[in-house]
């Protein structure tokens, strides 16, 4: 039913404005996150990314008459779940079946979830051979899990600003 009238009005389901919070709602270190990562990336330039957070939203086509999109609380706010239920990355390391030995959840904006959930990975659910060379610690993980993690932070890029076109204009 919610498609249905989306596709009526014109709106994909992350381009519907949300009453009730601005731009002053938002939270800092998200920002601090994604100028970092769009900088780093080559995506944005420094001068592209001097402008205030509002500027950035519009620019970003996450405003619309003076009102947050839903994207841009998913992004940018501190708490989304509080407008969108299980807006979190939630891990489990599992036994044998189904034997659940632990798990974490990561809640925040979706950029603070994605710059915790790679050192958590490693923190906590990557296992290493420990060696010594004299008195350094030598932290070795598996062949697979090295290739892979080479990439990561590229990954981690991508996955930042696959959000966002070319020209910095959100996708939806």
């Amino acid at each position: 039913m919610t498609e249905f009238l989306l596709s009526k009005t014109g709106y994909s389901w992350d381009a519907v404005p949300v009453d009730g919070v601005t731009v002053d709602d938002l939270d800092k270190e998200s920002f601090d996150i994604f100028r970092r990562e769009a900088l780093r990336s080559g995506r944005m330039t420094e001068k592209d990314l001097n402008m205030s957070n509002e500027q950035l939203l519009d620019n970003l086509g996450l405003l619309e008459h003076g009102k947050l999109k839903r994207a841009a609380i998913l992004l940018f706010h501190r708490n989304p779940e509080k407008w969108v239920t299980g807006a979190y990355i939630k891990i489990g390391y599992f036994g044998e079946g189904s034997d659940l030995r632990y798990q974490d959840e990561i809640h925040g904006s979706l950029f603070i979830q994605a710059d915790r959930v790679i050192e958590l990975i490693y923190l906590r659910y990557m296992k290493a051979m420990i060696s010594y060379d004299n008195v350094t610690r030598i932290e070795t993980y598996p062949r697979w899990f090295r290739y892979r993690s080479g990439y990561m932070r590229t990954r981690y890029i991508s996955v930042m600003t696959a959000f966002f076109r070319s020209d910095g204009l959100w996708k939806h």
